[in-house]
């Protein structure tokens, strides 16, 4: 059975999800453009990264060149999206939406580092059925 960090489960997190891997060919830039986000280290060795914020963790992985054609992409739930974009405006960025409403019920933005991994961050809208349908049992 897996387990999940004490920390994560003290913080009330009890269905452990898939965990996104990233590429980077520098990690000590990856960790501080994912400091600056709001992320923290939580584990660096051997050219691997373990951050986390809240109960989001992240790994990057250390590559000597990144493979073309790339695409490394995670979409990550919150429940918080607007307080989110915030923290991801600080520090690089190749490239950061403004947060959206989007017609399939998720308000959202996405995020490219500077080694084109693209982090799709959203919520779901309260007025999406599924999240309403939730909300009336």
């Amino acid at each position: 059975m897996m387990t999940l960090p004490d920390e994560l489960q003290d913080s009330g997190v009890i269905v452990p999800l898939a965990i996104p891997v990233l590429i980077s060919t520098d990690i000590a830039h990856a960790a501080e453009t994912y400091a600056s986000k709001g992320f923290t280290v939580v584990n660096a060795a051997h050219n691997y990264l373990i951050l986390r914020r809240n109960a989001v963790e992240l790994h990057v992985s250390g590559v000597t060149q990144v493979p073309e054609p790339q695409c490394v992409c995670a979409y990550i739930r919150v429940n918080d999206v607007d307080t989110w974009h915030a923290a991801f405006r600080n520090g690089p960025a190749k490239r950061l939406s403004e947060v959206e409403d989007k017609p399939w019920g998720l308000r959202e933005f996405h995020f490219i580092d500077d080694d084109g991994n693209l982090l799709n961050i959203g919520q779901m809208l309260p007025t999406h059925e599924a999240f309403s349908s939730r909300i009336a049992r």
